[in-house]
């Protein structure tokens, strides 16, 4: 198991030694398997070398496959009471906020739930939170985000936020507006496989389902990259504006679909049932594949 651990943390030591200019992760990668033949190799299991795969196959998947995309985003603005910054950190159950100026595609940093119970002194027995709103200046808090466009290297971003530090990366399309968001807890699912506590994997499971007869049961909200990941089937989106399976189809018909339409895409040989939609969104999409 030793030897194990050691090549693994020799593996990932060499990668950020150097930048990717200087030795790209590929070669770092194969520099030490070649200086290591042939023991250490042996003693690695398949859930190592995977992760070893998975780490070079973040060459080939851009920041816009993995991205959260906009609508999911829960962001508050800079003049927010601090009362609603709390009850959108418990109500969400997350950890980071996006903040933003004047509008959501203005986006100047992140809020930390750590560094706002942290002032706040949090009673935990009580359960009482004792703040003074005049005291409470949101800028005091706010960290750097990254800025990137959505068709960088996911390998290229994961060295950029060592390097920098900043962990919350924000998707920008070509017209300056926000498309998404990658965490550095992303790409680490990436490579080790999803870190998810009990009520994630149960939300995941429900949000798409692969059914007996092999048609999927997807969230509309459900990215292209994650019907490929949990439902096993790619689907090449019909334009470059659509990050969503629900997005898509309201595209290709220019309207908001109702509850039980059937929508044919014979260039993939796929017809969509609207399972549940209403005046805004898709909510719910069976997939099948058609002859």
């Amino acid at each position: 198991m030793s030897n194990k651990y050691s090549f693994f943390k020799n593996c990932f030591s060499k990668i950020f030694k150097k930048n990717n200019k200087e030795l790209n992760a590929r070669n770092a990668i194969e520099e030490i398997i070649e200086e290591d033949e042939p023991e250490p190799i042996q003693s690695i299991d398949n859930d190592e070398k995977e992760m070893i795969g998975n780490v070079l196959d973040l060459r080939d998947i851009q920041v816009q496959d993995i991205m959260i995309p906009k609508v999911s985003i829960i962001s508050v603005s800079v003049t927010t009471k601090i009362e609603i910054v709390i009850n959108k950190f418990v109500e969400n159950k997350i950890n980071t906020l996006l903040v933003y100026q004047n509008n959501d595609d203005n986006i100047i940093g992140v809020l930390y739930l750590k560094d706002i119970a942290a002032c706040l002194q949090i009673n935990l027995n009580n359960k009482n939170i004792n703040y003074n709103q005049k005291q409470f200046n949101i800028n005091l808090f706010i960290r750097e985000v990254l800025f990137i466009p959505p068709t960088m290297k996911t390998l290229d971003l994961l060295f950029q936020m060592k390097q920098t530090g900043n962990k919350i990366a924000v998707v920008i399309d070509e017209y300056g507006c926000v498309a998404g968001l990658v965490s550095f807890m992303d790409l680490m699912e990436e490579i080790v496989g999803d870190i998810k506590d009990a009520t994630e994997i149960k939300k995941q499971k429900t949000k798409i389902v692969v059914s007996n007869d092999g048609s999927i049961l997807t969230d509309g909200q459900s990215t292209f990259y994650e019907i490929e990941k949990y439902g096993n089937l790619k689907i090449v989106p019909n334009d470059d504006f659509n990050d969503t399976i629900g997005g898509m189809i309201t595209s290709m018909i220019g309207r908001i679909p109702v509850k039980g339409e059937l929508i044919a895409f014979p260039q993939q040989s796929l017809e969509f049932e609207v399972v549940d939609a209403d005046i805004r969104r898709i909510k719910c999409i069976r997939i099948r594949k058609v002859n």
